[in-house]
C-alpha cells in the first residue's frame, strides 16, 4: 500500500512540473524549477517563463535541405541588448522549438532564429508567423563539367594543377557561388580522390575550413566558367605513374533573378580525368664513368 501510494505522489509531482499545453507564442527561456518545463521538438527539457508580447517587424522562414525537412525562421525585432542566443522559446501548436541564435543590427534591430524540423512543423509555424515557407527548388541547370591537367606528364616533385571547366548547356541561365569554403589550407569547394595501380591514394590534407569570401557567378546558357586548382594540397604524388583522379565541386545555387543570398539547392558536378607522374631516369654506369674521367 505504501509504495502504491508513492508512485501516486510521484505522478502527481511530474505532472505539476511538465507545463499543460502552452498557448501558440514566444516565451522567455526560464532557467529552472518551479518553472513549468516542456519538451523542445529536438527532444531537450527547457522551463517556461512569461509569454511576450513582441513586436515583430519581420520573418523569414526557409528550407535548410534540397528534402525540404529542415527549416529556419528567422524573426526581427526592435533592438533590445537583453537578448542572447537562447533567450526565447517559441511555441505552436504544442511543439516548443529553442531559440538557436541572436544578433543586431546597428542598435536598430534585433533578430532570433530557430531551426524547426519535418514541413508539416514549418507549415504551422509558417501559418503562425504569417510568413511563407521559402521551399528548395531544383534550379534546372545543365552543366558539361572536364578536369584539365596542366602538362600531360609531371616529375615528382612538380606543382600538378587542372583546370575545371563548367559550361552551361542548358537553356537557362544559372547561378551558384565560388568560395565559402576556402579558409584553409586549401579549397574544400573541391574533392578530389584518387587511385594509383588500383589502390586509393593517400589525402594529405583535411576537409576541415572556416567558410570564407564568396562571390556569385552567373551563367548564361553557352558560358563557360573556369577554374585552376592545385592538386598538391590533395596528394603527394610522390611515386610514379598514371593516378586516375575523380574530382568534384561543390555548388550552391542562388536564384538569377533574385538578389537574396538564399540557397535554392545544393549539388555537386564531378568529373573523372588522369595526371601521369613520369619515373626520374637513372644515369647509365657509363655516364657515371665518363663523369669520373
Amino acid at each position: 500500500m505504501k509504495t502504491l501510494i508513492t508512485s501516486i505522489v510521484l505522478l502527481i509531482s511530474v505532472s505539476v512540473c511538465a507545463a499543460d499545453q502552452p498557448d501558440d507564442g514566444i516565451y522567455l527561456r526560464a532557467k529552472g524549477e518551479p518553472s513549468p518545463w516542456i519538451k523542445s521538438q529536438d527532444g531537450q527539457k527547457i522551463f517556461l517563463g512569461k509569454k511576450q508580447t513582441l513586436e515583430v517587424q519581420k520573418s523569414e522562414l526557409f528550407s535548410q535541405n534540397n528534402a525540404n525537412t529542415e527549416f529556419y525562421l528567422s524573426v526581427t525585432v526592435p533592438y533590445d541588448e537583453d537578448i542572447g542566443p537562447s533567450t526565447y522559446i517559441l511555441i505552436v501548436d504544442g511543439t516548443a522549438y529553442r531559440q538557436a541564435g541572436s544578433g543586431s543590427s546597428q542598435k536598430e534591430t534585433s533578430s532570433l532564429s530557430f531551426y524547426i524540423s519535418e514541413k508539416k512543423k514549418a507549415e504551422q509555424v509558417s501559418e503562425f508567423v504569417n510568413t511563407p515557407v521559402v521551399y528548395r527548388r531544383h534550379p534546372r541547370h545543365n552543366l558539361q563539367v572536364s578536369f584539365t591537367p596542366a602538362k600531360q606528364e609531371f616529375s615528382a616533385g612538380d606543382e600538378v594543377t587542372a583546370t575545371l571547366k563548367i559550361k552551361n548547356v542548358g537553356t537557362n541561365e544559372v547561378s551558384f557561388m565560388k568560395g565559402g569554403r576556402n579558409r584553409a589550407a586549401r579549397d574544400n569547394q573541391y574533392i578530389f580522390s584518387a587511385r594509383l595501380g588500383g589502390k586509393q591514394v593517400d589525402d594529405v590534407g583535411t576537409s576541415y575550413h572556416f567558410g570564407g569570401l564568396a562571390s556569385r557567378r552567373v551563367l548564361k546558357p553557352g558560358e563557360i566558367f573556369e577554374d585552376t586548382i592545385s592538386l598538391n594540397k590533395w596528394f603527394s604524388f610522390d611515386k610514379p605513374g598514371m593516378y586516375e583522379i575523380h574530382g568534384s565541386y561543390y555548388l550552391d545555387f542562388k536564384d538569377p533573378d533574385d538578389e537574396s543570398w538564399r540557397t535554392i539547392w545544393e549539388d555537386h558536378v564531378s568529373a573523372d580525368f588522369a595526371v601521369r607522374i613520369k619515373e626520374e631516369k637513372k644515369p647509365s654506369n657509363k655516364a657515371i664513368d665518363s663523369d669520373k674521367k
